[in-house]
């Protein structure tokens, strides 16, 4: 476990929002490099990470957990894909060079399997899911494939990073400007019996679980989990964050495709409630808060400045000190984790040639507006 103390040097704090600290310090990262274009040809509407701020200076300890797809749902996976088509198979990315499946399987297999693993991964590739933009393909492992592997080399393949943190409430004991800026923050997504509770442990010096004691129930259940589903995803995990039921309701999560899970949002339609129940801010100018959506896009024309719902590629949810609550995919290998924003960056920046990034605040004053008659008029 290793501590760092953000509210004693700005630097700290950039590095810390970039992902980019020393292993010394949180070992979440293995010191990625600045993500942020040059000024030169930064787009108007492109936000530097490194300008982000938050208004709660805190000390944190960290610890790193390794998240495993789950045994019993890798069974549920293989066992009954085929009688529910929203479950997802189990698959592995396969490349149609045969020294690469040959690679692949010998990684994967038994000693005894390699050869037989090899011609499984051949004989169905054709079969295989088509991965767009590139010459690889998902293939499904029945279940008498996976008795061939190496259950252990196969459950690597997914293992994801999640951040434990945990908040000293050392200086907010002795603070009450920065002990009800803390509590303020949180109360719009905790009960009020929590929030008594956090008080009562920072009036006697107890540190707070992030993932335990200041996630809302949707995030504190989901956290450090994986689904057996395909379709969750993580415009759907950003506005349960805010509200379960915002998230499922039908006049935002209107369409409802075939073979997936109702909890998916689409694009369109987390732009629709972004527009209607959220306000933008220039995290340039105003400091983050806790549970403010972090939206990435896709920059397509830096020449015309401005995004729409076609550009949107992913959200996230911010915490505290440059960590963030998000899902990676909608897809079942992929957890609910805490990651620090610099690690979100350098994730979706594989994924888009050019990466921008927004911040959104749910408006807590007002109500939605009201939608049309027939939803399905501003599914896009």
């Amino acid at each position: 476990m290793r501590r760092v103390i953000f509210n004693q040097l700005k630097r700290l704090e950039r590095l810390v929002l970039f992902g980019s600290v020393s292993v010394a310090l949180l070992c979440a990262s293995k010191g990625y490099a600045a993500v942020s274009p040059s000024p030169t040809k930064r787009p108007k509407f492109f936000v530097d990470l490194s300008q982000f701020r938050s208004t709660l200076n805190l000390s944190l300890a960290v610890k790193d957990q390794t998240v495993k797809l789950p045994e019993q749902q890798i069974e549920t996976r293989l066992s009954k894909y085929e009688d529910d088509p929203r479950i997802e198979p189990l698959q592995v990315t396969v490349d149609p060079h045969e020294d690469k499946i040959m690679e692949l399987a010998t990684r994967l297999a038994k000693p005894n399997n390699k050869l037989a693993v090899a011609n499984y991964l051949k004989n169905n590739f054709a079969n295989g899911e088509d991965i767009p933009g590139t010459n690889l393909k998902l293939v499904t492992i029945r279940k008498d494939a996976y008795e061939m592997l190496n259950q252990e080399s196969f459950e690597s393949l997914f293992n994801k990073v999640h951040h434990e943190v945990s908040v000293s409430t050392t200086t907010m004991r002795a603070n009450a400007n920065e002990r009800e800026l803390f509590l303020s923050q949180l109360a719009p997504f905790l009960a009020n019996s929590e929030v008594k509770t956090l008080r009562s442990k920072i009036s006697a010096g107890i540190s707070l679980s992030l993932d335990k004691e200041l996630l809302p129930p949707f995030a504190r259940k989901k956290v450090a989990s994986h689904t057996i589903y395909r379709g969750p995803n993580c415009f759907h995990a950003a506005l349960a964050f805010q509200n379960q039921r915002l998230a499922s309701s039908g006049l935002v999560n209107v369409r409802r495709e075939t073979g997936y899970h109702q909890d998916m949002l689409n694009y369109d339609e987390l732009w629709r409630i972004l527009k209607l129940s959220f306000y933008e801010i220039d995290p340039q100018k105003t400091e983050l808060q806790y549970g403010d959506m972090i939206v990435f896009f896709e920059i397509k024309d830096a020449d015309k400045p401005g995004v729409d719902f076609k550009t949107l590629r992913h959200a996230s949810t911010y915490l505290l000190g440059g960590y963030v609550f998000a899902k990676g995919s909608k897809s079942a290998n992929s957890p609910y984790l805490v990651r620090t924003l610099g690690e979100e960056w350098k994730t979706w920046s594989k994924y888009t040639q050019k990466l921008g990034v927004k911040v959104f605040r749910r408006n807590l004053k007002h109500v939605t507006n009201a939608v049309p008659v027939d939803p399905l008029d501003w599914v896009y």
